[in-house]
């Protein structure tokens, strides 16, 4: 009786060490995710030459979500933010899913990953879905991004503004909440600010393409106020816009010479023609 009792508590005792290792292997992948989107942030800050804990900070406003357990603010690298609405999903499976469901329903103008990059104006950044979910391939593309942005700007914080938006005004307002969070970098344990960022959510996005200019009514400014706001605002516009295209030409100058140089290393011409 007593063998009989021995062997049983022994086979459930299995049972549970083995219900405990699937559990903790079923934890694994998750594990870490609250530093995914960070460490690859430190990673090409240094590949890139950009400034120590921007594109962290970059990181959080943009996917920015409360951790319960460390008590700080977190970039998530399964949001997907579309017409205005951000969400955090609990896998990558579960974030291809819903852009998918987007993508079906004729929705265009998604933000996605870590740094919420935007699939319809950056449409050859990734070479599928699963890769734009990828922590370093989302976070590596923004880097190489930003860092064209700041190469046709020269000003890190005027860089990290266009950035997220073409459209003037918005630059400006996340460019205010960016540097806010950058210069709490410092303070991953400080509850407050962690707090306030969270609060944020997403960072909303429209379309990045300036609309007309917010200016003050006629009765309000004389005319000739009324022409310095609106020529002032047609040129932030008009930098902006040259910022973007010297950006995405950067980019695309890096893609043709990394395809150039795969070519020749497998003995092909450089052309595919």
């Amino acid at each position: 009786m007593e063998s009989g009792r021995v062997a049983l508590l022994a086979a459930v005792w299995a049972v549970l060490t083995a219900v405990w290792a699937g559990s903790a292997a079923a934890a694994l992948p998750a594990a870490g995710l609250e530093r995914a989107c960070a460490e690859q942030a430190a990673r090409y800050e240094q590949t890139y030459g950009i400034p120590a804990r921007l594109l962290d900070a970059i990181s959080k406003v943009e996917s920015g979500r409360w951790d319960d357990d460390r008590r700080v603010t977190v970039a998530w690298p399964w949001t997907v933010t579309a017409r205005g609405n951000g969400k955090y999903f609990p896998s990558k499976a579960a974030a291809i899913a819903e852009v998918r469901r987007l993508k079906a329903a004729g929705v265009t103008n998604i933000d996605v990953g870590c740094m919420q990059v935007n699939l319809q104006y950056h449409p050859d950044a990734f070479a599928s879905l699963d890769e734009a979910f990828d922590p370093a391939s989302n976070v590596a593309y923004a880097a190489r991004f930003l860092k064209g942005l700041y190469g046709a700007t020269n000003h890190w914080p005027t860089a990290a503004s266009y950035y997220h938006s073409q459209t003037p005004s918005l630059a400006a307002e996340y460019r205010q909440r960016l540097m806010k969070v950058w210069a709490d970098e410092g303070h991953d344990g400080d509850e407050d600010s962690n707090t306030r960022v969270a609060s944020l959510g997403p960072a909303p996005r429209a379309s990045p393409w300036p609309p007309r200019p917010a200016l003050s009514p006629p009765g309000e400014a004389t005319r000739a106020e009324w022409g310095t706001q609106i020529a002032a605002a047609h040129e932030e516009a008009r930098r902006i816009a040259d910022a973007y295209r010297q950006a995405h030409l950067a980019e695309y100058q890096l893609r043709r010479a990394q395809m150039i140089a795969r070519r020749r290393a497998a003995g092909l011409p450089p052309s595919g023609y």
